[in-house]
């Protein structure tokens, strides 16, 4: 999303003093609909998200076929909460000169004369509390084996974001330029399930749920340019995005021996419909021209087609110690938009930026029975889908947590998660009034995250 504010400001003020060029695609998918897992559980944010081998009400959505493993009837609760931190910064790359005006936005060709003098840095942090689980697990009574029902809800991605910008540049050829950002994301998607897990022998369950995608995300970006003191550009743009899709998961659970279990689970495609409602003010003030004024809306629907995702995950007990590791693989370069033939026309840029995925998650749990209590720890890496040329550092962290057994029927679970990474931006501007110096820089961004799960279960 947030090239589109880029290019308007490109397209207003390129021959004034400023222009950025940056591509749709790596901010209208990445952290929307693309490799962006929040995580549901406390236990199993605590152990780093394993959740393959989990036998709790979340095993509807992380593996099915761990139903079959719940002997009571069980409900699950569960809270999150996030502090999201941006911190950027502005790196110099290079100062282009050209002979003649500039003709467009994109074009990059003209003499090299060392680095821009471009400088800045600004940093901003939001917090948001959300109800993260709800899950329903039911036992049917059978003659052998075992049948459970999961109906549930879960939050499966977070657009919960922030990010500041700010850039001056001292030296441009007639004044100075200075640009200020301000970017504010909210909303997340929810997975409504509804599921069954069976015995097929007594060290195999199978399982397999329907489920439905809601979700809602809301966009707002103002930006300000003020630029040689003859012009001055300010802009505000709200997105609103309204998602909804259906699909499917299978999952495998097999106890290979007393103390190794396997569990193996594919999520079909899904097909995200997105609504989009947009709206556009800007003005700009030029001591020649005077003020001119730019307002619109718009509406737009069009599809997202996201891929399998194949899903692993074992684990390892010894007397109360328990081990856990789960993988997670999509090829992420198959997503596809759809039903709108303009994005359609665009699908093949998508695996210019995107690539496949492994995501690790490790963990592990001490139970003390006689306290009924159980600490926790894990480790995660969490790959961005997109090439490396897009970001300075992949997602990684760490999380710890523990577990209290209350009278043997209600467990209450609280976990702490941290990660980071870092990616970047292109920008483009014109430092002269007539358009011919042209610099190009960099903002990095140092990206943090803290969260903290609770969750409490009760069977009946």
């Amino acid at each position: 999303m947030r090239s589109i504010k880029y290019l308007a400001g490109a397209l207003i003020l390129m021959f004034a003093a400023t222009a950025f060029a940056a591509d749709p695609y790596i901010e209208s998918v990445e952290e929307i609909t693309a490799g962006n897992f929040f995580g549901y559980g406390a236990r199993q944010m605590a152990m780093g998200g394993t959740g393959m081998m989990t036998i709790d009400g979340t095993a509807l959505f992380y593996n099915p076929a761990n139903l079959a493993r719940i002997p009571r009837i069980e409900f699950n609760f569960g809270l999150s909460h996030q502090k999201y931190q941006d911190a950027s910064s502005v790196r110099p790359v290079r100062r282009l000169v050209y002979d003649d005006v500039i003709p467009t936005a994109t074009v990059m060709a003209g003499r090299f004369e060392g680095f821009t003098s471009i400088a800045g840095s600004a940093e901003n942090s939001k917090t948001n509390t959300r109800i993260n689980s709800a899950i329903l697990s039911i036992p049917y009574p059978t003659y052998r084996g075992s049948l459970v029902i999961g109906l549930g809800v879960v939050r499966t991605a977070d657009f919960d974001k922030i990010f500041d910008m700010y850039y001056r540049d001292d030296t441009a050829s007639g004044g100075v330029i200075t640009g200020a950002g301000h970017e504010f994301q909210s909303g997340g998607l929810y997975q409504w399930g509804a599921g069954f897990g069976l015995d097929l022998s007594p060290r195999i369950s199978f399982g397999g749920m329907a489920f439905v995608y809601t979700g809602k995300h809301e966009y707002n970006w103002e930006y300000s340019l003020d630029s040689l003191g003859v012009y001055h550009y300010q802009l505000q743009q709200y997105i609103e995005d309204k998602y909804l899709g259906f699909g499917g998961k299978i999952g495998l659970a097999m106890q290979l021996s007393q103390y190794i279990a396997l569990g193996l689970a594919v999520e079909s495609p899904v097909v995200l419909n997105v609504e989009e409602n947009s709206s556009n003010s800007s003005s700009i003030y030029s001591t020649d021209s005077g003020l001119s004024n730019d307002d619109w809306t718009n509406y737009v629907k069009y599809d997202v087609k996201r891929p399998f995702v194949f899903s692993a995950g074992m684990t390892a007990s010894i007397q109360d110690a328990t081990l856990a590791l789960d993988l997670d693989y999509t090829d992420w370069s198959q997503l596809a938009y759809g039903d709108n033939p303009d994005m359609e026309a665009d699908n093949g840029k998508i695996k210019t930026y995107y690539k496949d995925a492994l995501r690790c998650r490790v963990g592990g749990e001490y139970v003390f029975p006689a306290m009924g209590l159980s600490l926790r720890g894990g480790f995660f890496t969490d790959p961005l889908p997109y090439k490396a040329e897009f970001q300075n550092r992949s997602r990684y962290g760490y999380t710890l947590g523990f577990g209290v057994l209350v009278d043997q029927v209600m467990t209450i679970d609280f976990a702490y998660l941290h990660g980071s990474y870092g990616r970047n931006s292109d920008f483009t501007y014109a430092s002269s009034d007539d358009g011919r110096i042209l610099h190009n820089f960099i903002i990095d961004e140092d990206i943090k995250y803290n969260r903290i799960y609770l969750t409490a279960a009760y069977r009946f």
